[in-house]
């Protein structure tokens, strides 16, 4: 599983996960993803609140720059730039 991706808040609010080389990939809301917790890579879904902010299902406090990956290696990110 690739995770050296980084977390990036879109100007829309949206989560990406932009891999070094590569376009930043939009998280679906609902889509499970894996993030470092503590230096460890855990599971987690991106859901979307009513207020149209971004949470995570395990409490994971979302950042800018924190390492990680789609579970599925979802076509390894995006299209090289």
């Amino acid at each position: 599983m690739k995770t050296d991706g980084k977390l990036r808040q879109l100007s829309s609010g949206q989560w990406a996960i932009q891999a070094p080389g590569r376009e930043p990939v939009t998280i679906v809301a609902g889509e499970v993803i894996m993030v470092e917790v503590n230096g460890k890579l855990k599971r987690t879904r991106l859901r979307l609140r009513a207020d149209g902010k971004y949470y995570s299902t395990t409490g994971v406090a979302l950042c800018e720059g924190l390492r990680a990956g789609f579970y599925d290696q979802r076509e390894w990110y995006a299209k090289s730039r």
